[in-house]
């Protein structure tokens, strides 16, 4: 019977202990501190250096304002919102951060990738909230019937979802118009700030369970896979509007696939006046990016805005060509110039969501907690990962009551701030401030803007996330398993959804992990002759081991995954000590004088025959187990030792343990192994252990 915490303290002891420290924590001081404790603005703001970081943040603010203009509006245009959305989006989130975020750099903002996945969230709502109302009650009629309220022609249901299939315009003016009494129709920025508060939601219960570790299962191969896999998809989202061709919608796993092939179905359509202003868009954005924007950083020191330039020429000449009435030029249309009010998310549309927005949520930790680490190895400071949680959380619930969507913190955003004098919080302050000066003063001059020139830039800005391929150059010489994950994020979230391609992705990351606890890598320990110490001799190096003590040791956790592979490996290594010592008893002298093959051969014989006599008597291999190799050791990892100890000592192999961490020597303790292991074979050094195991063969 194990007697598992025999050495613990009385439980009324802990109990009192327990209450002792829960009434502390509830005191009105530590409550009020901790509540404090979310808002981080209140510590460092009396600290703010006004005379040194003002004007820096103020130049930073203006700057990163000039940059989220066009990149707001941008992304509106792949969520499936209005583009003031897009602006909204870069003022609300980015200003509440302010108040709940502790990195001074990081900047709160629309990502590609998350605009792409709430856009399909968005469609499969609007799509079902449509066939909905269609099985209602508009009229009587049955099922299989439906009113067309511009012909006032009965279509049926097959064709309803052929037209639902096809056309984004049709989804739109059905899910807009007051079906019933009493119906509120749906709009496409109702689903996305629905989705922006469920994500919040998760995120702060992420923040209250501490469940910050859990980013550590998004390595850095696997977003690096599912980034580029998603720029795949952004750009095959934004193909059809720098072609000026309309592509049928499609959803669901595989979806990329015949996107592709009515891609090349409809090229036979190509607009070529919205063509033409494609390629000069991303023309002078290689130009200017790649070519002018290193000189002219040099002798600016400030970066250049050219999407912002390539946002003025094209809204001028559109403007003035009048390309939209004469071409047919896809422009922004009208940006109202008004200040959105407040109103909360539609809670029915939940129900529709939550697996969407689990996926968003988790994807914006990831891509948050990843830019995070870079601004800390970047600029060198301390960011509170489990504030974090909360301030992503925070900001998405109150951002909900504004029309905003999904947002999370991008680099190349957080670096334009800094890039000028940007260094604490108020960076984001004053470039809200600037983007709602343009709402409301230059919104108007927007709407002539070219829907193509966005779509090319959307797409331009994915040549770094391309970039990232060149980690697989670096990755296969020596990291092959990380290579294979990275490749295997990109398929995944390639071929199916992103979401489902993310989650698969984590899936095949901690598979690889399970598998490599299971098959762990053992070696032997040898002791240097210039150092004294021990250290690691591979396996095919054994019979340069010198002395009569074989000392095995594995770099793994001993748990449930490996304890198997520890049996069999500790088997393996007695049976390679004792093959390899028993040829070593034809010496090299006798080798040398026994020029004959035969009297080598004979000799060899004879000496495995008296090794084979020595297994069968007291002396055997001595055998010292490094427990040091072991992070954590479960139960029947220990149980694996014990059983391990008791195999070796039935065959005549003396087994010693070599013990340093406490918590292992406090499992040993609290648990019957000393009733089955001689606590005299266990040692804190592996040369004590060494130097009882020779003590025992003289």
């Amino acid at each position: 019977m194990p007697k598992l915490f025999s050495d613990r303290p009385p439980l009324n002891a802990v109990l009192q202990e327990k209450a002792q420290k829960l009434r502390y924590s509830c005191s009105p001081s530590k409550c009020l501190h901790s509540l404090l404790s979310f808002l981080p603005i209140i510590t460092w703001l009396p600290k703010y250096d006004w005379s040194h970081s003002f004007f820096g943040d103020l130049s930073g603010g203006l700057t990163m304002a000039v940059f989220s203009v066009p990149q707001g509006i941008a992304l509106a245009s792949i969520t499936g919102v209005p583009p003031v959305y897009g602006l909204y989006t870069a003022i609300f989130p980015s200003f509440l951060y302010i108040f709940f975020g502790t990195s001074k750099h990081n900047a709160l903002g629309g990502f590609a990738v998350l605009s792409l996945m709430t856009h399909g969230a968005i469609e499969k709502v609007m799509l079902r909230t449509a066939t909905s109302y269609n099985a209602t009650a508009y009229v009587n009629h049955t099922l299989d019937e439906l009113i067309d309220m511009d012909n006032d022609t009965i279509i049926s249901n097959t064709t309803l979802m052929q037209i639902l299939g096809n056309e984004t315009s049709f989804v739109e003016e059905v899910t807009m118009e007051m079906w019933t009494d009493g119906v509120t129709p749906v709009k496409q920025i109702h689903v996305a700030t629905t989705i922006i508060f469920l994500a919040g939601v998760i995120q702060v219960f992420m923040g209250v369970f501490r469940l910050q570790y859990l980013t550590s299962l998004f390595s850095e191969q696997v977003m690096s896979g599912f980034v580029v896999g998603g720029g795949i998809h952004v750009f095959f989202a934004q193909i059809g509007e720098v072609l000026g061709i309309r592509l049928p919608r499609r959803s669901g796993p595989g979806y990329l696939y015949y996107r592709i092939w009515d891609l090349i179905d409809n090229l036979h359509s190509v607009h070529i006046p919205t063509l033409s202003i494609s390629a000069s868009s991303f023309l002078f954005l290689v130009f200017g990016k790649e070519y002018l924007a290193p000189w002219l950083s040099s002798a600016f020191h400030y970066p250049v805005p050219f999407e912002l330039v390539l946002v003025v020429v094209g809204i001028t000449a559109t403007n003035y060509a009048e390309l939209s009435r004469r071409h047919d030029v896809k422009v922004v249309g009208n940006i109202p110039t008004e200040f959105p009010p407040p109103s909360l998310p539609r809670f029915d549309l939940i129900r529709h969501i939550g697996l969407n927005a689990a996926a968003i949520a988790i994807t914006a930790v990831a891509i948050h907690i990843t830019v995070a680490k870079v601004v800390e190895k970047r600029y060198k400071y301390k960011i509170n990962h489990g504030q974090e949680l909360y301030a992503l959380g925070f900001v998405g619930v109150l951002s909900s009551f504004f029309p905003v969507f999904p947002v999370t913190s991008g680099f190349a955003r957080s670096v334009v701030g800094a890039a000028v004098g940007g260094s604490t919080q108020l960076t984001c302050l004053f470039s809200s401030l600037a983007l709602l000066s343009v709402i409301l003063y230059i919104g108007p001059a927007l709407e002539y803007l070219p829907q193509c020139i966005l779509a090319t830039m959307i797409i331009f800005a994915q040549k770094g996330m391309l970039e990232k391929f060149g980690e697989l150059k670096s990755l296969w010489p020596v990291f092959k398993i990380d290579f294979a994950i990275w490749l295997m994020s990109f398929f995944l979230t390639v071929c199916y959804d992103m979401g489902e391609g993310l989650l698969m992705a984590i899936g095949f990351a901690v598979l690889t992990t399970i598998i490599r606890t299971q098959r762990p890598k053992w070696h032997f320990l040898s002791r240097d002759d210039e150092t004294d110490h021990f250290k690691e001799t591979k396996k095919r190096d054994l019979e340069r081991i010198q002395g009569n003590v074989c000392i095995f040791r594995m770099d793994a956790p001993l748990i449930f995954t490996s304890s198997d592979r520890f049996t069999m490996s500790v088997w393996q290594c007695v049976k390679k000590w004792e093959r390899c010592k028993s040829e070593s008893f034809v010496t090299i002298e006798q080798m040398n004088s026994d020029r004959s093959a035969d009297i080598f051969d004979s000799k060899l014989k004879a000496a495995r025959r008296r090794w084979k006599r020595d297994q069968k008597s007291d002396s055997r291999c001595k055998l010292v187990i490094d427990c040091d190799g072991f992070p954590y050791v479960d139960y029947l990892g220990l149980s694996t030792l014990k059983t391990v100890y008791a195999d070796l000592s039935a065959a005549g192999v003396h087994c010693f343990f070599v013990v340093q961490k406490s918590e292992l020597k406090r499992l040993f303790r609290a648990t019957d192994f000393y009733e089955v292991v001689d606590e005299s074979r266990v040692f804190n050094k592996v040369a004590d252990a060494v130097k009882a195991a020779e003590q025992l063969i003289s």
